[in-house]
């Protein structure tokens, strides 16, 4: 438990039972999930509630001892339990929200893979255009052209999650690149 956690570690660790505090803040999570906007079933809730725990505690705890470090600061029984699960919930509602300035960031952090590969996908677009101003620029504005469609045309990410499965038609890459055509040819058609 001393190496740096990464996100796929801690799922492991959530699904083989092998830390007895990470399946109840899990189950929390995924009981908050199933009764708000987000609920998208019972296995799909756990799923993201699994992936979101794990997100949190690999962005904030450098190791699952430092994570438990913080649990038995807040009690470490269910009261600490329970605490870090509407914690966890929380930060999900609020990175779920996709206003310009989270897209944004969560692209020039590189945090989210999908938005990172549909805004590298444009900046390539752009670049075999006349409008190519450098892969610098390119990306700047791909980062913009996506940040901007995201936030005026999807409320959360599983609306945007969705559109993709749909256009990939449950292919990832598909959908994703189905997607980058249609927000380029969107400003592309605007910027005319």
């Amino acid at each position: 438990m001393k190496d740096k956690l990464d996100v796929e570690s801690v799922i492991n660790h959530i699904r083989n039972v092998e830390d007895v505090t990470l399946k109840p803040i899990t189950d929390i999570v995924a009981l908050k999930i199933s009764k708000g906007p987000y609920d998208r079933g019972s296995e799909n809730n756990l799923v993201k509630a699994e992936e979101i725990t794990a997100e949190y505690i690999s962005e904030n705890h450098s190791t699952l001892d430092k994570f438990h470090e913080k649990l038995t600061i807040l009690d470490g029984g269910i009261k600490g339990i329970e605490t870090i699960a509407d914690t966890i919930y929380q930060y999900y509602t609020t990175s779920d929200h996709l206003d310009f300035e989270t897209v944004k960031n969560r692209i020039s952090s590189k945090k989210d893979i999908i938005l990172k590969t549909i805004t590298d996908l444009i900046a390539y677009k752009i670049a075999e255009n006349s409008d190519d101003q450098g892969v610098d620029l390119n990306f700047i504005s791909a980062q913009t052209f996506v940040a901007e469609y995201i936030s005026r045309n999807y409320r959360n990410r599983a609306e945007l999650e969705s559109k993709i499965t749909k256009l990939g038609k449950g292919k990832d890459t598909k959908g994703l690149s189905a997607f980058a055509d249609i927000v380029y040819n969107h400003f592309v058609d605007n910027n005319k």
